[in-house]
């Protein structure tokens, strides 16, 4: 198939696909025409367009036999403007080997019927389906077509049947069969976690996959001072060992708590924080990211034990610090109150804070009008008002 003839075929399609001839129809006559305006026949103006005449006019006559398109030539036989033939655009579809936006937009309903599906991602269901009715098109910027968003949903699915953090490459080999194939829609499935699932408190992808226990790699709590634990048959007095201790998930579930020394228990968001926060009153935990399933266990067995403890949350003075504060609470059950996270620090650290980005102004806003956070309102006021935040790190 020649490029001109390609050309012009796929910029009719372009044109037909953007009119309400795609969708709904019209009762106007409403028509798909090119001239030589368009670049697409712009050889036909050119200088040298003698060279391009017979060519171009053998393959307008061909597409016009076809009955693809209805060209109109003047009376010395000299080529005017053509249009599309609404009535063969399937053809011309078939003929390019090119995706009928209608086909897939049935394909997409189909996918969309199945009613197996549950909370967020009912929800998200339930939008795809107002949005084809309303707009006769499907939101691409969710996924691409039938087939990448029944990968999606199926992906979707077992990743809130997750009860235990997961490498994404077994996830995607437990699910798919393949290694590599829940990486290339993780994106995809992250932004529908992020705008359906309103417990959803992180913003990159791997936070928000981590919230639901799929992580690029193992991650570990480390904790240190004032807590006794046992471990199988072995006991660890983090005290006399003197040194952070590290826990993998599966050693989470078998810990057994047996005494804390403490006077409060501090969670802490970064880990140089970790390491430089030094406070032997308490027993200090990193969290390795976003709190998943598991990591909630620990935090609930040790308020088991130690139920009239202070529980404090370290991290950054930002959208994202108050968030994961936030998440913590509503994960846990657990009433954490911020640790150095309010005007004080900004006041005292003026040297070391940052400018606001613009989508720290919007995430700070939204907070603004949201009751889980009225206890940050006053602090961003104030960040809102001076245009500053502030990393933890400042803080050590």
């Amino acid at each position: 198939m020649a490029d001109f003839e390609k050309e012009v075929l796929n910029k009719l399609l372009d044109q037909y696909e953007c009119s309400v001839l795609s969708t709904v129809g019209s009762k106007k006559d409403i028509k798909i025409k090119l001239t030589t305006k368009n670049k697409e026949l712009s050889t036909y103006v050119r200088p040298d367009s003698y060279n391009y005449r017979v060519s171009n006019d053998t393959i307008l006559h061909k597409l016009e036999k076809k009955g693809f398109i209805i060209v109109k030539w003047d009376k010395n036989e000299y080529f005017e403007s053509l249009i599309l033939n609404i009535e063969n655009v399937g053809a011309v579809y078939s003929y390019l080997r090119r995706q009928n936006p209608k086909d897939e937009i049935s394909k997409v309903k189909q996918v969309l019927s199945n009613d197996n599906y549950s909370g967020f991602i009912a929800e998200f269901i339930e939008f795809c389906q107002e949005y084809i009715a309303n707009k006769y098109a499907y939101p691409k910027r969710y996924f691409d077509d039938a087939n990448q968003l029944e990968s999606i949903l199926k992906g979707l699915k077992a990743i809130v049947e997750l009860q235990q953090e997961t490498m994404i490459r077994d996830f995607s080999v437990k699910v798919y069969g393949d290694s590599k194939a829940f990486e290339k829609i993780k994106g995809k499935a992250a932004k529908i976690i992020k705008d359906f699932d309103a417990q959803c408190n992180a913003e990159s992808d791997d936070d928000i996959l981590a919230e639901y226990n799929i992580v690029k790699n193992s991650t570990y709590v480390l904790i240190k001072n004032a807590f006794v634990f046992k471990l199988n048959n072995a006991t660890i007095d983090l005290d006399s060992l003197g040194f952070e201790y590290a826990l993998s998930d599966e050693m989470i579930k078998a810990l057994v708590p047996i005494k804390i020394s403490a006077e409060r228990v501090i969670t802490v968001e970064n880990l140089t924080s970790f390491y430089g926060l030094q406070d032997s009153k308490a027993l200090i935990i990193y969290l390795g990211g976003y709190h998943n399933h598991t990591k909630n266990m620990l935090l609930q067995r040790i308020k088991n034990i130690f139920p009239k403890g202070e529980y404090y949350h370290f991290g950054d003075i930002d959208a994202g610090g108050f968030y994961i504060l936030n998440h913590l609470k509503e994960a846990t059950g657990i009433p954490f109150k911020p640790y150095k996270m309010g005007i004080v620090e900004l006041e005292t650290k003026s040297g070391y804070l940052k400018k606001l980005t613009d989508n720290d102004k919007r995430r700070l806003g939204l907070m603004k009008q949201d009751n889980r956070f009225i206890e940050f309102w006053d602090i961003i006021e104030y960040m809102l008002g001076h245009n500053v935040k502030l990393e933890q790190e400042i803080l050590d």
